[in-house]
């Protein structure tokens, strides 16, 4: 029935393969990073925060720690008993705190083989945690995730557990088929799982070289955190061994974590579990599992180190979302001078085809070309003539309004000569009306012909004083 759509099958199932297959890489660089797996160097095997930590260069530094925190130990063993014989109470007798010295420069020798064997059996320890978490699979994730999203595409009589076999390669499609129907492989889920795992890790993979570079640099700060022991009973100590220790184990912890999420995922996605009767409902609560599940591995590292140290994994969840931030940033900066360079690169080829290779090497190399020059003085024409229009705009807006202030002027001024006309026609009759005018003209001083009007009023006044007179 599918037949003539196999190669649409092979194209859904050749992207599931490729990601089972990133997984698994990440997964290798991981397990070798956290020292699950072993690396191999001068023929040895060893994992890989030993031999940071066994190499000569690491090893100078820590000896001239050890001869920092010695002259310490000398100063602060003086500076304690001096403290002691000035101190009214006595917490510690001289006798006491020389002990302690010899104590503490005793530890300085067994700090290198203590951590030694702590690393060496975490990681045996680790690794058999690590392969029960796997579900069985010999290979790897990828290889269970492959059989776990095929359950429900099996032929008839393939086992449940076929994916364990030493002839399943889910690399090679061919062989997918002897065991599987593609057409009925769990494909969105198998997509949306594997994103997920991938995400996870790939950020992982960075707090995992952040880890390998702490532990060795807390080795070599080692003696000079304990050389402080005589003046806070190792106060400063105990710091140092938390955060190794939630350093150590935070990287085992994520890993182991992980693989727990993958055997959830096979779970959750078999067609036998139902969580509700309508089949998009219950794959949306199956979804809602697989995204909600990814999200949580974040507070793995905070779960882990909480238990170690109270507070301990909080920080190292904040430090790490803090340095993921910064990756994030600076991957968007690498994306984005990419397509810096290949705009620019687009830009050129079209300035050349246009403008000519001249010109296009000139804006490349930040010259100024001859094409800019003649823009340049086409610019000023324009805005030259454009200039001229508008003085001359302005100019004749500017005589019109000289006319129209002229024209204003001229009829306030034949309108004062009526009134002046009509005044003397028919004067008034008595002074206080004109006294009243004279006030009024002097409230308004500042209007047109205000001259006019206290020269009329003036002249009135003066011709009723004559009559009065005579």
């Amino acid at each position: 029935m599918f037949g003539l759509f196999d190669w649409i099958w092979n194209i859904f199932y050749a992207i599931s393969k490729s990601m089972y297959g990133i997984i698994d890489n990440l997964l290798a660089v991981a397990n070798m990073l956290c020292g699950i797996e072993p690396i191999r160097y001068a023929g040895a095997e060893m994992d890989f925060v030993s031999f940071l930590m066994h190499n000569q260069a690491i090893t100078y530094a820590f000896v001239g720690a050890v001869m920092v925190s010695i002259a310490l130990v000398a100063v602060f063993a003086v500076f304690a008993i001096l403290r002691t014989i000035a101190s009214e109470k006595v917490e510690k007798t001289p006798a006491q705190i020389a002990v302690q010295v010899a104590k503490t420069l005793l530890i300085f020798l067994f700090i290198p083989a203590a951590m030694t064997v702590l690393i060496f059996f975490t990681g045996r320890i680790m690794s058999v945690l690590y392969q029960a978490t796997t579900g069985g699979s010999p290979d790897g994730l990828g290889r269970f995730l492959a059989g776990a999203f095929g359950q429900d595409a099996r032929h008839g009589g393939v086992p449940e557990d076929f994916f364990l076999s030493s002839d399943f390669n889910y690399a090679s499609t061919s062989n997918v088929k002897k065991y599987l129907d593609l057409s009925e492989y769990n494909y969105f889920f198998s997509y949306l799982g594997s994103l997920v795992i991938i995400i996870c890790l790939g950020l992982t993979l960075l707090m995992f070289v952040d880890r390998a570079i702490s532990i060795v640099i807390l080795f070599v700060f080692a003696p000079i955190s304990l050389s402080t022991s005589i003046l806070d009973d190792g106060a400063r100590f105990k710091l140092w061994r938390d955060q190794f220790i939630t350093k150590f184990l935070v990287g085992y912890g994520c890993i182991i974590a992980i693989n727990i999420y993958a055997l959830i995922i096979a779970a959750i996605t078999n067609s036998a579990l139902v969580f509700f009767d309508n089949s998009i409902l219950n794959n949306f609560m199956k979804i809602v599992i697989i995204v909600g599940g990814g999200v949580s591995m974040n507070r793995v590292m905070a779960l882990v180190g909480n238990l170690i140290s109270p507070g301990a994994g909080s920080n190292e969840l904040r430090d790490n979302a803090i340095a993921t931030s910064g990756f994030r940033r600076a991957v968007g900066g690498v994306f984005g001078g990419a397509f810096g360079a290949t705009r620019g690169a687009v830009n050129f080829l079209r300035d050349t085809k246009n403008q000519g290779l001249g010109t296009a090497l000139g804006r490349a190399t930040g010259f100024r070309t001859n094409h800019d020059y003649a823009m340049d003085r086409a610019r000023l024409n324009a805005g030259a003539s454009s200039g001229a229009a508008n003085h001359k705009k302005a100019s004749y807006g500017e005589g019109e309004n000289r006319q129209n202030r002229v024209k204003d002027a001229i009829d306030s001024s034949k309108k004062q000569n009526n009134r002046d006309s009509a005044a003397k026609v028919n004067p008034p009759k008595g002074g206080n009306q004109m006294i009243e005018m004279h006030d009024m003209s002097n409230a308004n001083a500042n209007n047109p012909g205000v001259n006019m009007v206290n020269n009329s009023v003036n002249n009135a006044l003066m011709g009723n004083k004559k009559k009065g007179d005579k």
